[in-house]
């Protein structure tokens, strides 16, 4: 199978200060709208049929980072709560509120969640991100 030949494209919400992992980044440093998903391929070192997959990751990493940089939402506050919920049973939604409180209003995302995150011990924290994550929140 033929890999596309079609000049490959930033994702939309990509920034140069967007955290990705290595890999992805290994192949988004060349994508410049103008060279072949070939030729980014021979640059970055990878098959020409992973340039497509890494664009893709690339573009639901800066989704979910630019998500987390909008103000909180009813239906974040929602989303987040379930997520605790889930961790640490009821009481997470008085820890939801007990941030809130603090944050005040116009907080993003990203300062709910690490205000969450900072009441969890390590434990609780890694199922947190996995609920985080099941709600496209991580």
């Amino acid at each position: 199978m033929t890999a596309p030949t079609a000049a490959p494209a930033w994702p939309a919400d990509l920034t140069g200060e967007t955290l990705l992992p290595f890999a992805l980044w290994r192949v988004l440093h060349h994508v410049d709208g103008v060279r072949s998903v070939g030729e980014v391929a021979q640059l970055a070192r990878v098959q020409p049929q992973d340039v497509p997959g890494a664009v893709a990751q690339a573009a639901a990493w800066a989704s979910r980072a630019a998500q987390r940089t909008q103000p909180v939402t009813e239906a974040s506050v929602q989303a987040v709560t379930a997520c605790v919920i889930a961790v640490v049973g009821p009481m997470g939604e008085f820890m939801v509120d007990d941030v809130l409180d603090e944050l005040g209003d116009g907080a993003p995302l990203s300062a709910l969640l690490s205000g969450v995150a900072a009441q969890l011990g390590e434990a609780q924290v890694q199922a947190f991100v996995r609920q985080l994550r099941t709600r496209g929140l991580a």
